[in-house]
């Protein structure tokens, strides 16, 4: 049974990233280290954030071996993780190819996957375009 014994510093930041963090991920954390605090045992932690306690367990041994400084900043995601554009490597194409074909999109789709072997859904092209500003 592990439990983590905030002080009233880091116990205040991490009430105020739960309530106003707009990441999912980083408010669980702060739940996951909220509840620890409160009493509650590893196991039954994860049974209310929905993970495994091994997860629960890294987050706490990460928790304890950094400086109050790098904590919050530890909550986030690293860099680089997640999915990866498939567009990004042809974004210099698209304007072209949008102007060519009078946007429409299907042979545009014909076109990315015959020439530069990349799969994707009309509507993932739609999102790229409009993020794009194209």
């Amino acid at each position: 049974m592990r439990q983590l014994t905030l002080s009233a510093e880091d116990k205040q930041n991490l009430e105020n990233l739960y309530k106003t963090s707009p990441n999912s991920v980083v408010r669980e954390r702060c739940l996951c280290i909220l509840l620890s605090n409160k009493g509650n045992s590893m196991t039954k932690v994860a049974k209310i954030v929905g993970v495994n306690w091994r997860t629960i367990s890294r987050l706490l041994n990460k928790w304890d071996t950094l400086d109050s400084e790098q904590k919050l900043l530890a909550l986030y995601s690293a860099k680089g993780q997640g999915a990866k554009l498939k567009l990004k490597s042809v974004a210099d194409l698209l304007p072209h190819l949008v102007e060519e074909h009078n946007r429409n999109l299907n042979p545009i789709l014909d076109i990315l996957e015959k020439e530069h072997s990349i799969n994707v859904c009309k509507l993932t092209l739609q999102n790229f375009l409009k993020d794009a500003g194209l």
